[in-house]
């Protein structure tokens, strides 16, 4: 069974396309799958960020969320000042 693929279309500098070029050649790889790469980890950094920003959400919206004045903040800074 075929995969299922779309077609897009994206414009880079010359400096990039000759950057990405590079770097498919010296892993004997294509353009494409470079940038296919590239697409899957900035994907997967989104979403695991996404993920750690709503769990800080879901615990600083939480009961028992505590939040501190930034001149607490400082005091304690300040305490490890030597």
């Amino acid at each position: 069974m075929a995969s299922e693929t779309g077609r897009m279309s994206v414009s880079v500098t010359p400096e990039k396309q000759e950057k990405l070029d590079a770097v498919a050649h010296s892993l004997d790889r294509s353009r494409n799958w470079l940038i296919n790469q590239a697409i899957d980890h900035y994907l997967e950094i989104y979403d695991c960020q996404t993920k750690k920003i709503q769990e800080r959400l879901d615990i600083a919206s939480g009961k028992n969320a505590k939040f501190h004045s930034s001149d607490d903040v400082d005091s304690t800074i300040d305490k490890f000042k030597a």
